[in-house]
C-alpha cells in the first residue's frame, strides 16, 4: 500500500474515531432518582388488593383546572400480618413529580411530563411525595385498612390528550 493511501486511511479513521467520541460525549453521565425505605413495622403492606394498576378514570383535557386533582378514586391500602402490639406510622407515598409543579403533588413518569396524578388523604387534602396518612394498628389487632383518593393532575389548564401512568411506592413508616 502507497504512503498517501495509509495516511488516508489513518486520516479517516482518526476521524471517525473523533466523531463517535463526540457523539458518546453527549451521554458521559446521566441521572438517576434512588428511592429506600427503612422501617420499624412487621407489617405486610398490599396495595390497591394487590393490582398493579389503578384505572383513575377518562376525563376531558377542558374540565382541567392547574394544580389541582381532577376526580377521585379509592386507592386502598391494606396492612396485614403485623404484631399483636400497638404501631403508630404512617403510609407514606413517594414518587417522581412534575418539574413543573413547586408543590412536587403530581406524580409522574418522567420529571418533565406536566400531566400525571394527584393523591389526596381521607379528607381530600393532596400530599406531595413523601407524605401521608397517620395509621395505628391498635393492640390485638394483626392489621388495619386506610383508603387514599386519587386523581389526575395537570401543571396546565388544557392538558394534551394522551394515556398517562405514574409508578408509586406505598409504605407504612413506624418510628
Amino acid at each position: 500500500m502507497s504512503f498517501n493511501k495509509v495516511a488516508l486511511t489513518a486520516t479517516l479513521l482518526a476521524g471517525l474515531s473523533a466523531a463517535s467520541l463526540n457523539a458518546n460525549a453527549n451521554n458521559a453521565s446521566a441521572e438517576v432518582t434512588l428511592q429506600g425505605v427503612i422501617t420499624a413495622t412487621t407489617c405486610d403492606v398490599t396495595v390497591n388488593g394487590g393490582k398493579s394498576v389503578l384505572n383513575v378514570g377518562t376525563y376531558p383535557s377542558a374540565s382541567f383546572v392547574a394544580n389541582q386533582k381532577l376526580g377521585s378514586v379509592n386507592m386502598p391500602v391494606t396492612l396485614t400480618g403485623c404484631d399483636a402490639a400497638e404501631e403508630k406510622g404512617s403510609l407514606i407515598v413517594q414518587g417522581l413529580t412534575s418539574i413543573a409543579n413547586n408543590n412536587q403533588n403530581i406524580f409522574v413518569s418522567k420529571d418533565s411530563d406536566k400531566v400525571g396524578f394527584m393523591v389526596a388523604l381521607a379528607n381530600d387534602t393532596v400530599i406531595k411525595s413523601g407524605e401521608g396518612a397517620p395509621v395505628t394498628v391498635a393492640t390485638d389487632a394483626t392489621g388495619a385498612n386506610y383508603s387514599f383518593k386519587v386523581g389526575m393532575g395537570s401543571t396546565t389548564g388544557t392538558p394534551e390528550p394522551g394515556a398517562y401512568s405514574a409508578p408509586i411506592l406505598v409504605a407504612y413508616i413506624v418510628n
